[in-house]
C-alpha cells in the first residue's frame, strides 16, 4: 500500500522515534525525525508534514508549544498533530480540544493504534 504521505515523528526519546519509523514506513508512510520541539518547529515549516506526532515533554520547545505555534499553520494547510504523553489530567487536555487536527493519545502507547489513528485521519479525504 503506498501511501504517500509525509509523517514528523519529534520525541527526545531514540527508542520511541525508532519504533514508530519502523511501524510507519513498513505501511507506506514517508517518515522525518526531530529530537525536539525547536527542530521539530522548522522542519514543520520546511518539510509541510501531513501529519506530526509530538510527544509533550521535551527539552527546549515541549509539544504543546509546538502544537500550538503551529496550529496556525493548519488555516492554510491543514494536517493531523497526534499528541503523545504518559500524564496529562482532564483539565489539561482541554487545549487539544481546541485545536484543528489535534489529538492526544496516552503513552504507553501501541503503534497499530498509531497508525490507525493516521489512516482514520488521511481515509476521509
Amino acid at each position: 500500500m503506498e501511501r504517500n504521505k509525509k509523517v514528523l515523528v519529534v520525541d527526545d526519546d531514540a527508542h520511541v522515534r525508532r519504533v514508530l519509523q519502523v511501524k510507519l514506513k513498513s505501511q507506506g508512510y514517508e517518515v522525518i525525525m526531530a529530537r525536539d520541539g525547536e527542530e521539530g518547529l522548522q522542519m514543520i515549516n520546511e518539510e509541510k508534514p501531513d501529519a506530526v506526532i509530538t510527544d509533550i515533554n521535551m527539552p527546549k520547545l515541549d509539544g504543546e508549544a509546538l502544537a500550538k505555534q503551529s496550529n496556525e499553520l493548519k488555516k492554510e494547510r491543514p494536517f493531523l498533530t497526534i499528541v503523545m504523553t504518559a500524564r496529562i489530567s482532564p483539565q489539561e487536555q482541554k487545549w487539544v480540544d481546541q485545536m484543528q487536527d489535534t489529538q492526544l493519545m496516552q503513552k504507553p502507547f501501541s503503534p497499530n493504534m498509531m497508525l490507525k489513528a493516521l489512516n482514520n485521519y488521511f481515509d476521509k479525504d
